[in-house]
């Protein structure tokens, strides 16, 4: 309940006015700067794809006990309060999926394109390492498990969450390496300083 007190305002109040921005910037760049929204879109799907490949290794966990709770429900009954699974879940999945896409959108614009796969999967494995890390140490799961889940189910959570989140670093990489074209390469500030120059010469 005390998450879901601070999720009453956090939603309606950042998240969904923040989703709401991002779709006009969206629409807005679809017209007037296509090569952003490309990357807007790539950073979304490859996030949204991740989290898949995510959820194949956290299921195994949800399955054995390994966790404290499925995903989608923490974020359902954190989101809405209700004990129906019939509206606590879809709404957790929704936004687990849309966490998953943030995550997609923020690797894209930061990093981008890079030199080859191989750097590119590093740079994914890095971004979910620094997920990994908080998901392991802040809240909420920080101080209902413990530091890294000492006090729950040591070693199978940590070892379970970072498998995962090497899964999602790997496939996010390779994704966003894949769809970004050549022109694309570097994070988004390289690609404007790199059409400056273009354009000055």
């Amino acid at each position: 309940m005390l998450a879901h007190d601070f999720a009453a305002y956090y939603i309606p109040i950042v998240y969904i006015p923040a989703l709401i921005v991002l779709c006009a910037i969206a629409l807005y760049c679809r017209r007037n700067f296509p090569d952003i929204f490309r990357r807007i879109v790539v950073g979304l799907g490859a996030g949204v794809i991740a989290t898949l490949a995510l959820d194949v290794v956290r299921q195994a966990g949800v399955t054995h006990g390994w966790l404290p709770n499925d995903t989608p429900v923490m974020f359902g009954k954190m989101a809405t309060a209700s004990k129906d699974f019939a509206v606590y879940y879809p709404v957790g999945l929704l936004v687990h999926y849309l966490n998953g896409a943030d995550f997609g959108l923020f690797f894209a614009f930061v990093w981008g394109k890079r030199e080859n796969y191989r750097v590119a999967v590093g740079w994914g494995l890095f971004w979910l390492m620094i997920m990994e890390l908080g998901m392991m140490t802040a809240p909420p799961m920080g101080p209902m498990v413990g530091l890294f889940g000492i006090d729950y189910q040591w070693p199978q959570l940590f070892l379970l969450t970072l498998v995962a989140h090497i899964f999602c670093g790997v496939t996010l990489g390779l994704l966003v390496q894949h769809f970004l074209r050549d022109s694309e390469r570097g994070g988004l500030i390289d690609h404007l300083i790199g059409a400056r120059i273009h354009e000055a010469t």
